[in-house]
């Protein structure tokens, strides 16, 4: 397995059947099917500037090159490890992205307001900072250590412009202040989709589609999207298996 030269704890991933290459830590973070869950849930009929807010090794926007070619990627990352990863990345698979290091929170001095066509996240989900995680550089990926779920919301306002698509992932048990949240911005729920480990078990995620300014109405609740058949043998459902191949 290829590793970079100066560092013994990147590893080289091949992904999508060899389309994609990526860098990952071996131990810290590293991306999930909810990755590709969220890029599969996105639909864009134009082009347009989108940007990933938080966007860790850049797994999202590399998956989203893969249906998207007119669209100007940006993104942003405040861990300065998985910034690099993500430089790293993108050269790698020859991806054109706008990439800054910098803390979300400081969004309004980083871009001009109404300035974006899509933004997409996939936030930290846990809000206990108090958890075990093996490295800080996790535990700041996957808890809201430095960021909350409504800083990303509010940056994605303020980001889009009117009619902008917001698209996130997040824990069921965070749906309601999710959408409240949402609401509360003007970024209006319009396509929703629960996510199943298995056919009989509860949500424990979610993929929300939001429209900027839109009105009232016409929502849409999607049919359950159920990851496993088979879960202690990790065997994909039939939609899980087209979803990966379809990329």
């Amino acid at each position: 397995m290829q590793k970079f030269q100066d560092n013994d704890d990147l590893e080289l991933t091949p992904f999508i059947r060899g389309k994609l290459n990526l860098y990952q830590k071996k131990r810290g973070y590293r991306f999930s099917i909810d990755s590709v869950l969220l890029a599969d849930f996105v639909k864009i009929n134009k082009k347009g500037k989108l940007i990933d807010l938080g966007t860790g090794s850049g797994i999202l926007l590399l998956l989203l090159s893969l249906r998207y070619k007119n669209l100007k990627f940006y993104a942003l990352e405040v861990q300065q490890s998985l910034y690099e990863i993500a430089k790293k990345n993108f050269e790698l698979n020859r991806l054109s992205v706008e990439l800054k290091n910098a803390d979300i929170k400081q969004i309004k001095d980083l871009y001009p307001s109404n300035s974006f066509d899509f933004a997409i996240t996939n936030p930290p989900f846990h809000q206990k900072i108090g958890k075990k995680y093996a490295t800080e550089e996790e535990e700041i990926a996957k808890s809201e250590k430095l960021a909350s779920i409504r800083d990303f919301i509010e940056a994605g306002r303020y980001l889009l412009k009117d009619r902008g698509k917001f698209y996130l992932i997040n824990k069921t048990d965070r749906l309601v202040e999710t959408l409240n949240i949402c609401t509360q911005n003007n970024l209006i729920p319009k396509r929703l989709r629960f996510v199943h480990p298995s056919k009989d078990e509860k949500s424990t995620h979610f993929l929300l589609e939001c429209i900027k300014n839109a009105k009232l109405g016409s929502e849409i609740v999607e049919k359950p999207l159920i990851i496993y058949n088979d879960k202690n043998k990790k065997l994909y459902t039939r939609e899980l298996e087209k979803l990966l191949n379809e990329f």
